[in-house]
C-alpha cells in the first residue's frame, strides 16, 4: 500500500526501486544420459569354458546297437581348463543316451548329457546337466597322430552280421530266378519295323511255371536285400573306447549341484 493506504497494483510494484522488471528465468535441464537398455550378457563365474569344447572321454560299458536301450556311460580321460582354471576335472562320469545311426553304421547319441563330479571336495557328486554330442575319436597314441575319421559324428564300432548266410540266400534266389528265364522255351519273331528276328516265349504251361517261379524268388532275393539293409547287421561299441563329448553350450562349473537330474526332464530324441 502507498502513503495514502491505496493498495499498489502490479505496474506500481515493478516500478518500486530494486523491483527487477525481468521474467524470472526457468529452471535448467537436469543432463539427460543415454545408454543401451537391451537385456545383458549372461553372467557365468570365473570357473567356466567357452561353447564348443571337446571333452575327452572313454567308455567303460559295452554298447550294442542291438539293445539301444543301453545308455553310454563313460569317464573324462584329460583335465579340461580355461584361462587357467579347472572347469571339468579327469575321472568325472558322462552320461548320455545312445540311437541308433544305421545309415552310418554307428552309435549315435542324443542331445542331453550329464556330467557327474567324482572328486574329494565339495562337488563330489555334484551334476551338471549339458547340450553335446558324441563324436568318434582316432588316435594313434604311439606315433601322436589322429585318423581321418577323428571328431566324425556318432561311435565307431564292431560291425557284426546277425545272418551269415544272408549273402548266400540272396546269391542264391537271384541266380535261380535267372536260371528260369533262361530255362524258356522262345520262339523267333520276324520285326518288319527293325528287318530282324527276335525271341519271344512260348505261351505253354512249363513257361508259365518257369515265369511264377522267377518272380516268387526275385520277391524272395529283394525281401532278402531289405532285411540285410534293416536287420541284417548290428554294431558293437566295446568298453574302453575313446570319443569326444562336443558340448555345444558354456560349460560353467557353479551350475552343477546335487541331485540336478531331478530338475530336468529328459529331453525328445531327434529324429535319425
Amino acid at each position: 500500500m502507498n502513503r495514502e493506504g491505496t493498495p499498489l497494483k502490479l505496474p506500481d510494484i515493478l516500478s518500486l526501486p530494486g523491483v527487477s522488471k525481468a521474467a524470472p528465468k526457468p529452471p535448467a535441464r537436469l543432463p539427460i544420459t543415454l545408454y543401451d537398455g537391451g537385456p545383458d550378457g549372461a553372467e557365468v563365474s570365473d570357473t567356466y569354458a567357452p561353447y564348443g569344447r571337446l571333452i575327452p572321454c572313454e567308455t567303460v560299458i559295452t554298447i550294442d546297437s542291438a539293445k539301444i536301450e543301453t545308455p553310454i556311460i563313460g569317464f573324462v580321460t584329460e583335465d579340461v581348463y580355461h584361462n587357467g582354471r579347472l572347469v571339468i576335472p579327469a575321472g568325472a562320469e558322462v552320461h548320455g543316451k545312445a540311437r541308433t545311426d544305421r545309415s552310418r553304421e554307428r552309435i549315435a547319441s542324443d542331445n542331453q548329457w550329464y556330467i557327474v563330479w567324482r572328486t574329494t571336495d565339495q562337488l563330489n557328486g555334484a551334476e551338471l546337466v549339458v547340450s553335446g554330442l558324441a563324436l568318434d575319436m582316432e588316435r594313434d597314441y604311439a606315433n601322436g597322430r589322429w585318423a581321418i575319421t577323428d571328431g566324425s559324428a556318432g561311435l565307431r564300432g564292431d560291425l557284426i552280421k546277425s545272418d551269415n548266410w544272408a549273402e548266400i540266400k540272396l546269391f542264391a534266389a537271384t541266380f535261380l530266378s535267372a536260371a528260369a528265364g533262361g530255362l524258356q522255351d522262345n520262339q523267333n519273331i520276324f520285326n518288319p519295323m527293325t528287318g530282324g528276328y527276335q525271341q519271344s516265349p512260348l505261351d505253354s504251361p512249363k513257361n508259365a511255371a518257369l515265369q511264377g517261379t522267377s518272380a516268387v524268388l526275385n520277391q524272395y532275393a529283394q525281401q532278402i536285400a531289405d532285411s540285410i539293409k534293416q536287420n541284417g547287421f548290428y554294431v558293437r561299441v566295446p568298453a574302453g573306447k575313446q570319443f569326444y563329448l562336443y558340448v555345444m553350450q558354456t560349460l560353467d562349473q557353479e551350475k552343477a549341484h546335487k541331485a540336478e537330474s531331478l530338475t530336468h526332464s529328459p529331453t525328445k530324441s531327434p529324429t535319425p
